[in-house]
């Protein structure tokens, strides 16, 4: 079935001698400007008039404005191949000497565009639809092509995923970029296989913005790079037993992006790749959909989700791009790196007997320059007056591992281990010169039996009433999640009453 409003054979007549190729003005289209543009063949739909009312825009990154969803859609609908490219005429060029001497083939502007995005979604039956997008100054390319012929459900799942890829694209192409992925996780997972999606932007003459995400039923990831560093997301979606609620894995979300938050204050992290990474953790981890856990061997009851993140498992990283602010000291430069990770590994031979282990972790490296007075503004240049400064290393690391244990369905094993380190160098400089090199080493390491906590009764006190068990467990749970601050790890482990019974 064809929509006639999508694809349509263009109005405007072919010029003689490029039977494949047409010259459109920019006025036919209802644009102000009077350039001409050429097409890659007749075939018109509603993404051509997109791209010849995206062709006036002066902006490159709003080329690809409205494109990739209408694209969607128009696969979703039509489920038909489509190509189309568009270029304008060089200025002073003759609309038809040019259309004569330049053939259809290259016309076609498909892989030369400075910004380029592609989006392939595999569906269950194993269809493989790819769209592809570039934009240049004078040019705009789509082009969208189907391995097999798409059945309503999969054109349905399809549609459903086009504003999705246009945020995609819209977030990508600003300035700073914005990573939103989060639309593009939340398919149906019955129908589509996996969503594959690439892009590369050109920021400015020598920087390009490039992105490559990837998603389907066990897992997701996401790497981009680009002036302002790299990151690298991946999150493992084949355990679904240990997930918790949706409020606990908001809660925990929230949590991991509030270390990621003190370690940017305490390692002087700056620039877009902080906020960047926050965006892309976010999207992977912000719905995992939903997961047929009954059918796990080992499911996990309430008292074991208090004592674990309710987040998948992931391994997450970003580094800022390194900068050399000092002319002096070519060698000192300002650098942050951090690194975040969950694990859990659930075993046994049954329900009864079963075991639950997670462990998180973080750790940041950073380098950095600082005024020797708070209030001080560094202007390092290569005079000896401006070289007075504090040259900062930090090197943290933290972990929190939880670890419970059943045998034949009685608790038998619940600790928590956690412990947190921060090291400080501090080089001051004055006039040039090195005054003083101290380190200043801060740690602390706790370890805890939950046996009792969990259980009271085993010790003579009184069992927890249904209200103080909640309160227990809720408060477990914010202690279990990883503290990079060590001094975090003296807090009270709990409320005066259940510390100490009755």
């Amino acid at each position: 079935m064809t929509n006639t409003s999508r694809t349509a054979t263009a109005g405007a007549a072919p010029v003689s001698g490029a039977a494949s190729s047409t010259v459109v003005r920019l006025g036919e289209q209802g644009e102000a400007s009077s350039r001409a543009l050429v097409w890659e063949n007749r075939t018109h739909s509603t993404s051509a008039t997109l791209m010849a009312r995206n062709m006036g825009n002066d902006e490159l990154s709003t080329r690809l404005s409205g494109l990739g969803s209408e694209l969607l859609k128009q696969v979703a609908y039509d489920g038909a191949d489509f190509s189309q490219s568009v270029q304008q005429l060089p200025a002073g060029a003759a609309s038809d000497t040019y259309a004569l001497q330049v053939s259809p083939a290259k016309i076609s502007q498909h892989g030369l565009g400075d910004n380029q995005i592609s989006l392939s979604i595999t569906t269950t039956s194993g269809i493989k639809v790819d769209l592809k997008l570039d934009a240049s100054d004078g040019s705009i390319a789509v082009e969208a092509h189907s391995s097999g012929k798409l059945n309503e459900v999969e054109r349905k799942a399809l549609g459903k995923l086009s504003e999705a890829f246009q945020k995609s694209i819209d977030g990508l192409t600003e300035n700073p970029p914005r990573i939103d992925l989060a639309g593009l996780t939340q398919f149906d997972s019955n129908v589509l296989a996996a969503v594959d999606l690439k892009g590369q932007i050109k920021i400015d003459a020598k920087d390009t913005q490039r992105l490559e995400f990837h998603a389907d039923s066990i897992g997701r990831s996401l790497s981009f790079s680009g002036p302002a560093g790299v990151a690298n997301i991946a999150v493992d979606l084949s355990k679904p037993a240990s997930w918790g609620s949706k409020e606990q894995q908001a809660g925990a979300l929230e949590h991991y992006l509030q270390q990621v938050d003190q370690a940017a204050t305490r390692g002087q992290g700056r620039g877009a790749i902080i906020g960047m990474f926050k965006q892309g953790f976010s999207a992977l981890n912000s719905d995992y959909g939903s997961r047929p856990v009954a059918q796990q061997a080992i499911a996990l009851n309430q008292q074991d989700h208090a004592l674990t993140t309710g987040l998948a498992d992931f391994n997450a990283s970003f580094a800022q791009t390194e900068e050399f602010p000092n002319p002096a000291r070519s060698t000192e430069k300002d650098s942050f790196a951090y690194e975040l990770a969950q694990k859990t590994s659930i075993s046994g031979g049954s329900q009864l007997n079963r075991s639950i282990s997670q462990e998180q972790s973080s750790h940041l490296k950073a380098r950095y320059h600082a005024p020797i007075k708070a209030d001080a503004i560094l202007a390092l240049d290569l005079s000896p007056n401006s070289q007075n400064y504090n040259y900062v290393t930090i090197d943290d690391a933290a972990s929190s591992a939880t670890e419970i244990a059943y045998n034949k369905g009685v608790l038998a094993k619940a600790t928590l281990d956690m412990q947190a380190s921060q090291s400080t160098r501090t080089l001051r400089y004055s006039l040039g010169k090195l005054q003083d090199d101290h380190t200043t080493p801060l740690g602390k390491h706790s370890t805890r039996d939950l046996l009792a906590t969990l259980e009271p009764e085993r010790t003579g006190r009184d069992p927890l009433s249904a209200s103080e068990q909640a309160q227990m467990l809720a408060t477990l749970h914010q202690q279990i999640l990883l503290q990079q601050n060590p001094d975090a790890l003296s807090a009270s482990p709990l409320p005066e009453r259940l510390r100490t019974g009755r």
